[in-house]
């Protein structure tokens, strides 16, 4: 990898068009011949101090030599002051066969400052957005999804996925207090195997479950096999600011020996049942991106993705000595970047 500067008004831009046409600080890749390039953050940052002192918000994005050259581009090592020969070099991207007026965005990519706190927002805000023409990057993805079902729905679908795993022994009802202890034993069990991404990770079950299940705003279904508890799925109702409600799947876990026999679907599909008695018309549910298998699972169930939620990080500042990299090498001197 080699290591470009830019500012957030040129990355914005080419994001706009595809198209990244700045060589260096004020000048185009049409007007110098090439893209300014540094071979990791120890010289991008000589640049970042003589070119872009006065601008904190210069950041790092990152090309692969190896995509460079497949696209025609002809990556060459060159002195980073032309009167002197001996001076230091540095990598140039002149032009390819691909185009020779800019560098298609998709060939670079910020370089995601190591250990940064990200931001969670959904990814068709305005919010995200301007973050990521700022140079902020996706680290993880997150899915939302709502169910919808009229009075009169048919509830068929849902009774069936029961009816099939009782069919083969196993006890599907709501959870009362005697069950708890086991629900909770479950969740300690399961925990390690939810994916965890900064907009969906396993969190501790509340203190008060107890007091939540036995009023009108939480249930919680479970399976049985032979008396174990192999599988619950846990939902509170929440309340808008008209008094609407919906009922929001906090958890679903099934025993590591039991994923395969439809024991998920099973207990999501009777929650639906006994919240829909209750008047539920309108259920939320949610994961990581990386979860496919709870993502097919909603489906089948008849939730419907909303867009999805972008856990974005901040870009690496030109002036840092020091980067992540496995994406990391270079810019330029005070001739170029």
């Amino acid at each position: 990898m080699i290591l470009h500067i830019t500012l957030p008004e040129d990355w914005a831009e080419a994001r706009r068009t595809g198209r990244y046409t700045a060589s260096t600080r004020d000048a185009t890749f049409p007007e110098v011949g090439f893209l300014h390039a540094s071979e990791d953050a120890r010289q991008a940052a000589v640049v970042a101090a003589a070119v872009y002192a006065d601008r904190p918000d210069a950041f790092l994005v990152a090309l692969d030599e190896e995509a460079l050259t497949g696209s025609g581009f002809a990556v060459r090592r060159e002195p980073g002051d032309p009167a002197d020969p001996a001076s230091e070099l540095f990598p140039h991207v002149h032009p390819g066969t691909v185009a020779w007026d800019h560098v298609p965005v998709q060939m670079m990519r910020p370089v995601a400052a190591p250990d940064a706190e990200a931001r969670v927002l959904r990814e068709d805000t305005a919010e995200a957005a301007a973050l990521q023409d700022a140079g902020w990057t996706e680290r993880s993805r997150s899915w939302g999804a709502r169910l919808h079902l009229a009075d009169d729905a048919d509830l068929t679908p849902y009774r069936d996925l029961v009816a099939a795993v009782e069919a083969h022994g196993v006890e599907v009802r709501v959870l009362g207090s005697a069950d708890l202890p086991a629900l909770r034993a479950l969740d300690v069990e399961a925990a390690p195997r939810f994916p965890r991404t900064d907009g969906s990770f396993h969190t501790p079950l509340p203190e008060d479950l107890q007091a939540r299940l036995e009023e009108e705003d939480g249930v919680a279904v479970g399976a049985f096999a032979d008396g174990e508890l192999i599988g619950f799925t846990l939902v509170f109702r929440t309340h808008g600011a008209e008094g609407e409600g919906r009922w929001d799947v906090d958890r679903t876990a099934v025993a590591q020996l039991r994923g395969s026999r439809g024991v998920g679907k099973a207990v999501k599909a009777a929650s639906v049942l006994a919240t829909h008695a209750r008047g539920g018309r309108v259920w939320g549910t949610g994961g990581a991106e990386v979860n496919t298998a709870a993502l097919r699972m909603n489906e089948a169930l008849g939730f419907e993705l909303e867009p999805l939620w972008l856990a974005l990080v901040p870009p690496t500042p030109a002036h840092a000595r020091e980067t992540s990299t496995d994406t990391t090498r270079g810019e330029e001197e005070v001739k170029g970047a």
